[in-house]
């Protein structure tokens, strides 16, 4: 079979295939072959060194790359793998925490909530606590709470450090120690629903391996060999689950690439790939530079913007596949003229033969999107928008789902308080605060209360029918889905609700668009069914499938749907490939995004951001900038980007028939040349002044010349960034 593989892989992949023994560091360029790499190693494990399937642990980012992993494998080996442990963090370790919940918190039929129920659950803390919503946006509470999360630190954690007047923490102030309190409320919230979030799996693993010796112990001695793919997005968290399991035997394979790091805003640290080989013994190191993706004139171009970055494992991608067109450089006259002269590009490449999937339109905001959806709308173009509402997080679903997490788990009393009345069955708000009122004293969840409403006081004859109703019906889909298939409890509450033909029956199309969506729902209930029968060889039940559901991601339906250009956001398009790909508003404070300026660290992620987007195009890349932008109700001129700044010319093509491709015209990048220190009009520790600040000291210079971006601290205790051209030299 060995032989068989070498003729398959080239010589690095194939290293990466038998380097089985002890930590290995694979730094896979864009579009190197690193899934190949990963199948054929589990291949070379399974048969060539016997391991059991089920010692061995696949970490993939998405749920499709787990199933396609796992698809592939077994069409390489032609037997099934069906004890082989695949899927992303959350799925391996929310399938650990239910294994092992007789040592935690909360049972083994937890609910996973997802942002909108995270929201619901402070908002109602936030009312019981007088909490001020403006001075504590949930947004930016749930940030901080997730940061903390994917630290590894829960509440009596930080209540410990702020009493440590050395550990320099600062939660002492207002600010966080309300901050601290939201916290705690939170997570006691979270246990009485018997609930987690997503950060939640994560850290409840960690925190059970670091702890628990019997449990460590025993995944260690399971997961004798351990493969995490794109390393290079993994937080505090995943880094410690896998330090846990394979620190003690060391077989561990991590493959990545650090300069497709762009998720630090998740909690991701660039840290785990940079310094791997200090956190293992005798690490082998291996890279995969050779590119199966894209032409060498994008390769090119990548490689210019990349090396920019100093903080990088180095490697130069090159291809096989020729030379290829040079990567397009277009400057347009505003954000419409880009919009519009894109859409005609787009309408000339199809005609040529280019299909619309295999075109992509990427932005640095999801803002952008508006002015492609309208050129393409009114071009008939057909387009769809990567990481808009997600197909499970529409109302009509969540409302189904709602349901089923009732009467899987019934201390889940959120679910359970978004689908009381939804329908409407006469359950209003004052039944609904005594039956909560109820099961506060009690001490028991909503759904008991709600099944022993003859106990409840001050409630209407009519009401308390209603409630026993609603209660008999519950006790009945919960009975079922103890034992029956999930796809005959889904179709059974849909029968009993009369969900389906309710909103056929209205004539409105959104009512007709959630009819079809139910029906997709069915749709997807049965197909995974179908699976797990296959893979379990028993049916799949209701508490089989949440997890499967709950875990879902945007990612993992990108490529669904009719045919149609797909217009994203830079951080979505990481992992997929298209023909042909354009860039748009490559300008300053877009990308890097002004947002992420204040350091170089952020300014390096912004130019990783930019070479995944151009890694993504195998034969045709269009970049372009806009020189005026609307922002808000006024305009704004701009500037190219940066990391364009930066490249030679020469990496660009000329437009040989402007009028045929688009009328913008190609800007000419200015080539680097040394800068001595009289090039400099500014520099650190200088006084400048402002007509409306006044004086100022500047901290920081970025650039030369008049052109040059400052971050300056002025007297009246304003500091900001700002363009030398606005500031004087002298006094005014």
């Amino acid at each position: 079979m060995l032989q068989d593989f070498s003729k398959e892989l080239n010589s690095q992949q194939l290293q990466v295939v038998t380097n089985t023994e002890g930590p290995l560091l694979v730094l896979a360029g864009a579009g190197s072959g690193k899934t190949r790499s990963i199948i054929y190693r589990c291949a070379y494990l399974l048969k060539e060194k016997q391991v059991p399937p089920w010692n061995i642990l696949v970490v993939t980012f998405t749920n499709k790359a787990a199933r396609e992993l796992q698809d592939r494998l077994e069409a390489l080996l032609r037997f099934p793998v069906r004890s082989l442990w695949v899927g992303t963090f959350h799925r391996v370790c929310s399938r650990i925490l239910r294994y092992e919940a007789a040592h935690l918190p909360f049972g083994a039929n937890f609910s996973i909530y997802d942002e909108d129920a995270q929201k619901s659950l402070l908002k109602k803390i936030y009312k019981e606590e007088g909490f001020d919503r403006q001075k504590y946006p949930l947004p930016r509470v749930l940030y901080r709470i997730g940061r903390y999360k994917s630290n590894l630190l829960l509440p009596e954690d930080l209540a410990k450090d702020s009493q440590d007047a050395g550990s320099g923490r600062g939660y002492h102030d207002e600010f966080e120690s309300k901050i601290l309190r939201i916290y705690t409320l939170y997570q006691q919230s979270l246990l009485l629903n018997q609930a987690l979030d997503f950060d939640d799996i994560l850290l409840y693993t960690a925190r059970l391996l670091q702890n628990n010796e019997t449990v460590r112990s025993k995944y260690q001695q399971l997961f004798r060999y351990v493969m995490i793919d794109e390393y290079q997005d993994t937080n505090q968290a995943q880094f410690e689950i896998v330090r846990q399991i394979a620190g003690e035997h060391q077989r561990v394979c991590v493959v990545g690439d650090d300069d497709q790091a762009i998720y630090s805003f998740r909690g991701a640290t660039i840290r785990n790939i940079l310094e791997f080989e200090r956190d293992y013994q005798n690490v082998m190191s291996i890279r995969l530079e050779q590119n199966y993706r894209s032409t060498m004139s994008i390769l090119n171009l990548a490689n210019a913007i990349i090396r920019n970055n100093r903080r990088r494992h180095s490697k130069d991608l090159w291809s096989d596949l020729g030379e290829g067109e040079r990567p397009q450089l277009f400057a347009y006259n505003d954000e419409n003229e880009e919009a519009n002269r894109t859409a005609e590009l787009v309408m000339k490449l199809h005609s040529e033969g280019v299909s619309f999937n295999q075109m992509a339109v990427l932005y640095r905001t999801n803002a952008q999107s508006r002015v492609f959806e309208y050129a393409f709308m009114q071009n008939k173009i057909p387009h769809s928008i990567v990481g808009s509402l997600h197909f499970y997080q529409r109302k009509e679903i969540k409302d189904l789902l709602g349901y089923l997490s009732s009467i899987s788990n019934t201390a889940d009393s959120e679910s359970l308080l978004r689908v009381i009345n939804e329908p409407p069955r006469g359950i209003g708000q004052t039944t609904v605060n005594r039956l909560l009122t109820f099961a506060a004293k009690a001490r028991i969840p909503l759904y008991q209360a709600v099944q022993n409403v003859q106990a409840v006081e001050d409630l209407q004859n009519a009401s308390r029918k209603r409630v026993a109703d609603f209660a008999q019906k519950l006790a009945t889909w919960r009975e079922m889905s103890l034992r029956a298939p999930v796809l005959d409890v889904v179709k059974a509450i849909l029968d009993d609700l009369d969900l389906i033909p309710q909103y056929r029956r209205s004539g409105d199309p959104k009512d007709i668009s959630r009819a079809e969506n139910l029906t997709e729902f069915v749709s997807s209930v049965s197909e995974f069914s179908e699976r797990w029968v296959t893979e379990h060889e028993s049916p799949a039940l209701l508490a089989d499938f949440l997890p499967f559901v709950a875990l879902q991601t945007d990612m993992d339906r990108v490529e669904e749907g009719a045919e149609s250009v797909r217009l994203m956001t830079l951080h979505n398009a990481k992992g997929l490939e298209f023909d042909c790909v354009f860039i748009a508003g490559l300008e300053e404070e877009l990308l890097p995004h002004r947002m992420s300026m204040d350091s170089r660290e952020s300014i390096e992620e912004e130019r990783r951001l930019f070479y995944v987007g151009v890694t993504r195009a195998k034969t045709r890349l269009l970049l372009s900038y806009a020189k005026c932008r609307r922002i808000y109700d006024s305009f704004s001129f701009t500037r190219p980007s940066l990391f364009l700044q930066e490249l030679e010319q020469d990496l660009f093509a000329g437009n040989k028939d402007p009028a045929d491709l688009a009328r913008g015209s190609r800007p000419r990048p200015r080539k680097r040349a040394t800068v001595t220190e009289k090039d400099k009009q500014f520099r650190i520790g200088q006084q400048v002044w402002h007509s409306e600040y006044g004086r100022g000291l500047v901290l920081s210079v970025d650039g030369v010349g008049p052109d040059a971006r400052l971050t300056i601290s002025f007297d009246r205790g304003k500091l900001t960034k700002i363009i030398g051209t606005f500031v004087s030299t002298e006094p005014l």
